[in-house]
């Protein structure tokens, strides 16, 4: 191991499980000398990404958070993806949550949120939060579009996993349900995280046509209708191709804000249109009398 990665390792102790470290139990913890150790607790002191709260025991310092916020402000998947989810959020029902979720190891994390009403409820994939690759809309959606090597040697890891959320008993199944999710470009979930919601997850492709995260909504059951669920399908969808016209966009060195969508106008108009029209039908109140607009 060199010494970049045993730094890093040493940054890599601090976890929600535990968040405190002193420099004898990471010594202890990584296999290396106090001394060693030492060096490395001073180096990432020193660039603020670990401090001291009491007399021998670090946190994570301040530079997490300074970095959080220049990713949350700059993170090309995340401000090309901002105009589409407040779009999103808008024509959702009522606290609707969307999900901008990338892939991280092997697993998946959420790394931005909106909503057009705040919801009184709380969704597992909260910001910065690892979530299995195998469980839930936002995350099948990813799996389904990743290359086949790479879910095998997934599935040779996490074969148990696979079976229990519905993926499949064997290779042959898993192979056969992620086809059909590819094949349709949606995944929908029905409470496999939390309960009394919907998931649906369309994914994020990178230029080349990896793919590199999802899109989705969780949408609580109680607004969960079969018009509903077709209409965020398809708007999921459309945000989906945004988004990989947006990142091919910038990976050809042009600003994705000030360029025009390829769908030509017709279908912009199209999809401006039905936008409009399904945020009235979603949202529009039972009313005594009718109104027309002059």
């Amino acid at each position: 191991m060199s010494t970049s990665d045993r730094l890093l390792a040493v940054l890599g102790l601090f976890t929600i499980e535990q968040p405190e470290w002193t420099v004898e139990a990471g010594a202890k913890q990584l296999g290396l000398a106090v001394s060693t150790a030492y060096r490395y607790f001073r180096s990432l002191s020193r660039a603020g990404l670990i401090i001291t709260f009491s007399t021998g025991r670090y946190v994570l310092g301040p530079a997490i958070t300074q970095y959080d916020r220049q990713m949350r402000l700059l993170d090309p998947l995340i401000t090309n993806a901002l105009p589409t989810m407040k779009r999103l959020a808008e024509l959702a029902p009522p606290r609707t949550v969307i999900l901008l979720c990338r892939l991280y190891r092997n697993q998946v994390m959420c790394v931005h949120q909106e909503f057009a009403e705040r919801p009184d409820f709380a969704v597992s994939y909260e910001r910065g939060r690892p979530m299995s690759l195998f469980r839930g809309a936002s995350s099948k959606i990813i799996l389904a579009h990743m290359g086949s090597r790479a879910v095998k040697a997934l599935y040779a890891h996490y074969q148990a996993d696979m079976a229990r959320f519905g993926l499949g008993a064997s290779w042959g199944e898993v192979k056969q349900r992620l086809r059909e999710l590819r094949t349709a470009g949606i995944a929908i979930t029905q409470a496999e995280l939390d309960p009394g919601m919907t998931g649906i997850a369309a994914p994020v492709l990178a230029a080349e046509g990896t793919v590199v995260g999802s899109i989705s909504m969780v949408i609580p059951v109680k607004a969960r209708t079969r018009e509903t669920v077709a209409q965020m399908v398809e708007l999921l969808r459309d945000a989906g191709k945004e988004m990989h016209w947006a990142l091919s966009v910038l990976a050809a060195g042009y600003d994705a804000k000030s360029s025009q969508m390829p769908l030509g106008s017709a279908r912009g108009s199209e999809i401006r249109s039905a936008r409009r029209g399904q945020r009235s039908r979603i949202h529009a109140k039972p009313r005594g009398t009718k109104q027309s607009r002059k």
